[in-house]
């Protein structure tokens, strides 16, 4: 039989073996209760994203000239009808990040944002999206919202100039050629007129 001492030891051991793989049993089961506690919010936090989004992207003008000042509107639709904090939007022009902005957005609001942008020449694509970062530090983000816009690159130095010295150098040689030969026709019949 065995002694007091030995029962105490096994129990000991006993409690230790249980502590030590009660986080895995919990783990495997899917039953930790923070996972549970948190499950809820996770869920909630998901949904944010597919009921606010990008409804519009455009630009102050259509056809603009590089060094034009142009106004990027994004327009921002929540369709939850609670407030959104620290919402990110964030503007990418031709895949290099272009700004980003932290915003707050109303429940059932749409509301326009506006970015400033100095047109460079060729062709720009804007690409809008919005991101949420999560309490467990995921982040969230929609789908982009991209527009595609050619903007005029300036004329290398001055074109008009040397195109109208061309033609009046066209002028002058066509000129010379042409003149002196209507001249000699014209005298040419007026002295056979004369003759008759």
């Amino acid at each position: 039989m065995m002694d007091l001492g030995g029962k105490i030891h096994c129990l000991v051991i006993l409690v230790v073996v249980i502590t030590l793989f009660s986080p895995i049993v919990e783990n495997s089961a899917g039953v930790n209760s923070e996972n549970t506690m948190q499950q809820p919010l996770r869920d909630e936090f998901d949904m944010v994203l597919t009921n606010v989004t990008i409804t519009n992207l455009t630009f102050s003008e259509n056809e603009p000239k590089e060094g034009d000042n142009i106004t990027i509107h994004v327009t921002v639709r929540n369709n939850r009808t609670e407030r959104i904090e620290n919402l990110n939007i964030s503007l990418v022009r031709n895949n290099q990040n272009f700004t980003v902005r932290q915003v707050s957005i109303n429940g059932t609001t749409t509301k326009t944002f506006y970015f400033y942008w100095e047109a460079e020449g060729g062709n720009q694509i804007f690409r809008a999206n919005l991101s949420l970062e999560m309490p467990d530090g995921r982040i969230l983000e929609s789908e982009p919202s991209v527009k595609e816009i050619w903007v005029e690159p300036e004329p290398i130095g001055d074109v008009y100039s040397p195109i109208l010295a061309l033609f009046l150098v066209f002028v002058i040689i066509f000129g010379s050629a042409v003149i002196p030969s209507l001249w000699s026709s014209l005298t040419d019949r007026n002295s056979s007129r004369e003759k008759k």
